[in-house]
């Protein structure tokens, strides 16, 4: 057995999935699939402990395992379903200020999904220093008694001065109460803003503490020690001391799990990434690199948390197609076999369909119309699905997870098929061209949205139903495709294979030097305080210019080893010319450092008869495993020597910079040293991007090589 394991778990609705990679080169070493136990005293942390306790037995040893990450849809489900504490806010101010700050930390029940809201008590106290325990206490005491199962601290601008709210955030925990403060969900100023999210952060902090303290109990239990972490909606994972403060950290995790997966596994740099289930689809955006990421909203109000920008459709693997009223299909989802309790025609179970089996139609809920269609005999129930017919259609490989009984789909097409007065062929036609309508608009919107050069995208595809939809929808599009390997538990493996990640954001209109450097080692110190390896930590600085706000997103792992084999320069050549859509004679090494290759080629694409002729030069950077780190479809590289970095990206700014409407316009740049790759694309002068230079200088030699890479067009 490997002596470095991963373990990835990822508790869905209906399934928890779980997997155990080799920690060296990620190789599947076992997975398992269990019932989701929600309903269980110990919560779904005791189909985390089933899931374990299958992948152990083949042969792992807790001493092997160097770290267990699980990605769970609990957060998303408890927002959706109500299922929180009601929430006490207790404010403090004092004179003018007061008034505002108990104004905008008086929220009104904010509405989860239709029809459930969350209850919201407030108290405030009239203060110019911190109130006595005894007073907190009192105030405290009366918003339990209205009914408050979680309490959050709020004060204003207490991102500078959060002594206050800590006092009344620690008396809480004192009494018990699991409570949480504004400035401990969000650095950016805007009471209202903080406190709302921090009022969505509370109303799940006991179910998920509950599950966080009992996963964290068995997995000890069972002789593991290594780190337990936890995915966050962004894509990077957390420690789960800090999940126990920051829950709403794990919104959307779920779908981050895949993404994460998608950028390690399948080294995408740019895409689309559809995650297809039984149900729904997950459709998310990746940009250099990195998830495209979106602010968060509940009930119509946004909160200070960044999520994954993912578009989810009721059109999946198990979905059942609509018919109207002239017996049409008419679409395709959003009800799923699974839902409605049919079984799939491709998987008919011990009793097979047989020809004197009835098409039914029926309504899957009480409001809804009946306009989906069952198979029916003595023997069961079944459906016919967009599984079926993928599988009628010929679209499934060999030895597909959705590869099932081709002469029972038959049988079921033929009979669908008779009561609709088309043929087998019609039908599945149908079917598939319905469910791709909605798919193709998505991803359309998004490549638009984005602003991804169509010509260098593909569509990369992962769960169970991947096979389904993703080479059809390629297809359809003209795009490349292809599926993640062990597609089915690409979340699972996503949770495995997930850096650590943080983000610090400041409200700062016109941040000066130092606050670069400052924010950059206030992100870093969060990590390894997680437990990161300082040599393995990447920061991401940025200025949103519109909102005020100077983030940095830092990236790491537990330890430096890296997914699998380095390659040789001709694979990583054959890597880089397949991604620069160039042939491989073309390409050439334009730079490289002690672990990373700048690879290059040039393009020239002919007009009018070839009397036009325009050129580009195309560029990826890849670690040694063949990773893309940055692209970009035209651009230029500089490398120097690290004693003239600063002069050089000054004048290399300079040089390719653009003038318009709004003045001048620098290039997106990227920096490539020995051991990290740095993005300067979120800053916008050189002024900007000069501290985050000079620290990166104090790690290596001034001999040392170091590459500026430049986009001139667009990301690859």
């Amino acid at each position: 057995m490997a002596d470095k394991v991963r373990i990835g778990i990822d508790v869905g609705g209906t399934f928890t999935h779980a997997v155990a990679l080799a920690g060296d080169k990620y190789e599947m070493l076992s997975q398992s699939k269990v019932p989701t136990t929600h309903t269980a005293e110990e919560g779904v942390a005791l189909g985390i402990i089933h899931s374990l306790e299958e992948i152990m037995k083949a042969g792992i040893k807790p001493s092997d395992v160097i770290r267990v990450a699980h990605s769970t849809t609990q957060a998303t489900n408890a927002l959706l379903e109500g299922d929180v504490s009601a929430v006490g806010i207790l404010s403090v101010g004092y004179g003018l200020e007061g008034k505002g700050v108990k104004s905008q930390a008086n929220l009104d029940p904010i509405e989860l999904a239709p029809g459930r809201f969350l209850k919201i008590f407030h108290r405030y106290i009239d203060s110019k220093d911190a109130p006595d325990d005894k007073t907190i206490s009192a105030a405290l005491d009366e918003l339990v008694k209205e009914g408050a199962g979680a309490i959050v601290a709020a004060t204003a601008f207490s991102v500078d001065k959060p002594e206050i709210e800590k006092k009344v955030m620690e008396t809480a925990l004192r009494m018990g109460l699991p409570a949480t403060a504004t400035h401990e969900v969000s650095q950016l100023y805007g009471l209202k803003a903080r406190t709302r999210t921090a009022a969505i952060n509370a109303a799940i902090l006991p179910k998920m503490i509950h599950t966080a303290v009992q996963t964290e109990k068995a997995v000890r239990k069972m002789g593991i020690t290594a780190p337990l972490v936890v995915m966050r909606s962004d894509g990077g994972a957390m420690d789960i001391n800090e999940m126990k403060k920051r829950p709403i950290l794990t919104l959307l995790s779920g779908p981050a799990a895949g993404v994460a997966a998608a950028l390690m596994a399948a080294k995408i740099s740019d895409g689309v990434f559809l995650e297809v289930g039984g149900t729904s689809t997950d459709i998310s955006c990746i940009v250099n690199g990195h998830p495209s990421i979106k602010m968060a909203q509940v009930g119509g109000h946004r909160l200070y948390l960044d999520t994954l920008d993912v578009r989810t459709l009721g059109i999946a693997g198990g979905s059942l197609f609509r018919i109207n009223a002239h017996k049409h299909v008419e679409g395709v989802g959003p009800r799923s076999a699974h839902i409605a309790g049919l079984k799939y025609s491709a998987f008919p179970g011990a009793k097979p369909i047989t020809e004197k089996a009835a098409i039914k139609m029926f309504s899957p809920g009480a409001n809804e119309p009946q306009c989906y269609t069952s198979i029916e005999d003595d023997g069961g129930k079944w459906t016919f699905t967009t599984t079926d017919a993928a599988n009628f259609a010929g679209l499934l490989p060999e030895n597909d997870y959705s590869r099932g009984d081709l002469a029972s789909v038959k049988r079921a097409a033929k009979l669908t098929g008779d009561f609709l007065g088309i043929t087998p062929e019609t039908l599945v036609d149908r079917i598939m061209e319905s469910g791709a309508k909605p798919i193709i608009t998505t991803v359309s919107e998004l490549l638009s949205e984005k602003k991804l050069d169509k010509d260098r995208i593909r569509l990369v595809g992962g769960g169970g139903g991947a096979s389904v939809w993703v080479h059809y929808v390629a297809n359809k599009m003209g795009y490349p495709a292809e599926l993640i390997e062990y597609a089915p538990v690409i979340s699972a493996i996503g949770a495995a294979m997930a850096l650590l990640q943080e983000t610090v954001e400041r409200t700062l209109i016109d941040p000066k030097p130092e606050d670069f450097a400052q924010i950059r080692h206030d992100a870093e110190a969060v990590l390894i305080k997680s437990g990161a390896s300082p040599e393995a930590i990447e920061v991401r600085v940025e200025v949103d210019s519109q909102r005020g706000i100077l983030r940095a997103t830092a990236v790491g792992s537990h330890e430096m080893t890296l997914a699998g084999s380095k390659l040789t320069e001709d694979e990583m050549k054959a890597k880089a010319a397949e991604l620069l859509k160039s042939d491989i004679g073309k390409v050439v090494v334009a730079a490289k450092t002690a672990n990373f290759y700048v690879f290059q080629a040039e393009i020239e694409t002919k007009k009018l008869w070839g009397l036009i002729k325009t050129k580009r030069k195309p560029w990826v950077v890849l670690d040694q495993r063949g990773r893309a780190r940055f692209g970009a479809s035209h651009g230029e590289i500089v490398s120097i020597e690290a004693n003239h970095l600063l002069s050089a990206l000054s004048s290399t700014l300079e040089k390719y910079s653009a003038f318009g409407d709004a003045g001048k316009i620098l290039p997106a740049a990227f920096l490539v040293t020995n051991n990290r790759t740095v993005d300067l694309s979120g800053l916008v002068s050189a002024e900007q991007m000069a501290p985050i230079c000079q620290e990166e200088l104090k790690k290596m030699k001034m001999e040392d090589n170091v590459v500026i890479a430049v986009n001139l067009e667009g990301a690859i």
